[in-house]
């Protein structure tokens, strides 16, 4: 039986059929983490701060199944651009059990040293004894976030983007009954506060990783015949694992700078709780921005990556910078739209009016920012897809490091003395970061990073 062809059109509708499964699904993801951030606010500041940091330095232990999804894309992607189909099949076997066992490993290795991590990251003392009961539940759903965030990753490459839609919309109600019933009461059930809204967690993540697994055996993607055998692995994991080595250290840096900005804020000579609760609350907001941002990065990837496999380098650029084009204006203007609403959006995600004053005072500076985070973000895509993932590594590292970090410490702890210097520090090497990604995307000669047609064949 002749294999079928894979999609590989570049029209504008067949760029919406892509992407917009791809926004659905990031908004599903987005409203399960708002879910859990809204309810712990109903609890309390407390609760709010601790089960934010939680959230943050359980996605910084995701790095490697980043890491290694980003190589999968690249792979992937270019593999069916030059219609390489079983290739691909093997690429995506081989990323899911590398995935599974860093995920296990991740979480054993972590959640045996719960005070340690809690305490690196400044969390404040009054805070541990919870922090360090959801650390653990939060340690047996890693292992189902890796799963989860690869398979994403893997449907994506092959552009079948409407099966992930059904375990994602199952997560995101799940998650939303749990939240309302084990953690606040509703429904008549026992309000485990905090503790029920992680373990809601738990059942919601790893329903959506097991479902998404047998969705992609049900779509044909994963079966014994293509389980890589150990002489194939040799040829083909080198160029995954290449990208990956840049990806995860890119994730480090960025996931480690977000971890040390907690740090900076946790650390203000004033109302530092209240600004550590503002900073989770308006991050989640943030992200409802960046939904669609993150969807185009991985449509910029797919896209990117299926051009450079056919040998089409000046499509793969100009389709990168279309949808960077679009994308940045469409959601310039969501922001403006939502402007002028900032408190009542502060007031949603929590009760508390210290912690609704931060919240809006980070809205005020990240929506400005709105152009250039969102533009950076595409721009990014379009270097994992053509696997120059060093790229992101060099510009995302160094403006966060470099700028971002020093001038959130000076201006936060010295000459604002407050919150709002972190945030200005924020805005300001956003816009240098997506100044430079642009340079990079114009300039650079990112397209040599793609798999050589003289690689390997199957």
């Amino acid at each position: 039986m002749q294999e079928k062809k894979p999609d590989l059109r570049t029209s504008p509708r067949a760029i919406w059929q892509l992407s917009w499964p791809q926004i659905v699904m990031m908004y599903f993801i987005f409203f399960i983490g708002l879910t859990d951030i809204w309810t712990a606010g109903r609890i309390n500041g407390s609760t709010q701060a601790a089960l934010g940091m939680i959230s943050q330095v359980t996605l910084f232990l995701q790095v490697l199944a980043m890491a290694v999804s980003s190589g999968a894309m690249a792979a992937i992607s270019q593999s069916m651009g030059a219609q390489k189909m079983r290739r691909a099949r093997r690429y995506i076997a081989m990323t899911l059990l590398l995935v599974t066992g860093l995920g296990l490993l991740v979480a054993l290795a972590a959640g045996s040293v719960p005070a340690f991590a809690l305490r690196m990251v400044m969390l404040p003392e009054s805070l541990l004894p919870l922090a360090t009961s959801l650390w653990a539940v939060a340690m047996l759903t890693l292992p189902g976030n890796y799963i989860f965030s690869c398979t994403g990753v893997l449907f994506r490459a092959t552009r079948q983007v409407m099966l992930p839609l059904w375990t994602g919309a199952a997560g995101c109600l799940l998650n939303l009954l749990g939240n309302l019933g084990f953690g606040l009461g509703y429904f008549g059930l026992p309000a485990y506060g905090a503790m029920g809204i992680i373990w809601t967690s738990f059942v919601c993540i790893w329903v959506c990783a097991l479902g998404n697994c047998a969705l992609l055996v049900y779509a044909g993607y994963l079966n014994k015949r293509d389980l890589p055998l150990w002489r194939w692995v040799k040829k083909g994991a080198p160029y995954l694992l290449k990208v990956a080595r840049d990806a995860g250290a890119a994730q480090v840096v960025w996931q480690t700078g977000y971890l040390t900005l907690y740090v900076v804020v946790a650390s203000l000579p004033t109302e530092s709780i209240a600004a550590l609760a503002g900073l989770t609350a308006g991050l989640r907001i943030e992200a409802f921005l960046f939904m669609p941002a993150i969807a185009l990065n991985m449509s910029a990837a797919v896209l990117v990556g299926n051009s450079l496999g056919e040998g089409k380098p000046e499509q793969a650029k100009r389709l990168g910078l279309q949808l960077t084009g679009y994308g940045t204006l469409a959601m310039c203007l969501v922001a403006a739209l939502l402007w002028p609403f900032r408190q009542e959006l502060a007031a949603f995600l929590t009760t508390e009016p210290a912690v609704q004053a931060q919240t809006f005072s980070y809205l005020s500076y990240n929506l400005l920012a709105t152009p250039f985070s969102v533009a950076s973000t595409i721009m990014g895509g379009i270097m994992v897809g053509a696997g120059a993932t060093r790229y992101n590594l060099l510009v995302y590292g160094s403006t966060f490091w470099l700028v971002r970090l020093p001038l959130a410490f000076v201006l936060g702890h010295y000459v604002w003395q407050s919150s709002s210097g972190v945030f200005v520090a924020m805005l300001f090497s956003q816009s240098l970061q997506a100044c430079t990604m642009l340079v990079v995307v114009c300039k650079g000669t990112w397209a040599r990073f793609a798999i050589k047609a003289t690689s390997f064949h199957a």
